[in-house]
C-alpha cells in the first residue's frame, strides 16, 4: 500500500496509551458495516447519533467486536439509548438502506475509495492510515 519506496505506517499503541487513548487495530477485522451504518441512521433519527457512533467506533477499534453481528449491534444500540425493539425491527428490515446507499454515493462522488478516509475542507480525500505527524501536517495546511 502507499507510494513505492515509502515505509508503511506501523501501529504503535504505546504513545496513545500514555495519553489515555486506546486503539487496538490488531483486533479490528474487515466486516460488512452496512447494518451498522443503518443503525447509526436510526440512532440519529432520535438524537443519539453521537452516542451510537462512539459506541460503534469503540467496539470496532478498541474491543475488536464484529460490528456486522446483529447481537453486537443490538447491544450497542441499547447502550446508545435506542430501544431493543427498534434495533430488532431495523435489523429485520431494510430500513435506512437507501440512506446508507446515498451516503456511499456521496462519498464516491467526493473521491472516497476506501476507509478510513480523511476529507479536509474541499480537498480530495486522502487515506487516514498515515503517521500522526503526517496527519498533523495535513491538518495544518487547511
Amino acid at each position: 500500500m502507499g507510494r513505492p519506496g515509502r515505509r508503511p505506517y506501523r501501529h504503535d499503541p504505546a504513545p496513545r496509551r500514555r495519553r489515555g487513548l486506546e486503539l487496538n487495530l490488531d483486533r479490528a477485522r474487515p466486516v460488512n458495516s452496512f447494518d451498522a451504518h443503518r443503525l447509526l441512521h436510526l440512532a440519529a433519527a432520535s438524537g443519539r447519533a453521537d452516542r451510537m457512533l462512539e459506541g460503534l467506533l469503540r467496539a470496532y477499534h478498541i474491543d475488536g467486536a464484529d460490528i456486522a453481528d446483529h447481537a453486537v449491534l443490538e447491544r450497542l444500540g441499547v447502550e446508545a439509548g435506542v430501544t431493543a425493539g427498534d434495533v430488532a425491527a431495523l435489523l429485520a428490515s431494510d430500513a435506512y438502506a437507501d440512506a446508507v446507499r446515498a451516503d456511499e454515493k456521496r462519498a464516491a462522488e467526493r473521491g472516497v475509495t476506501g476507509v478510513p478516509a480523511l476529507v479536509i475542507g474541499t480537498r480530495p480525500p486522502v487515506s487516514a492510515v498515515q503517521s500522526p505527524a503526517h496527519l498533523v501536517r495535513l491538518l495544518k495546511t487547511v
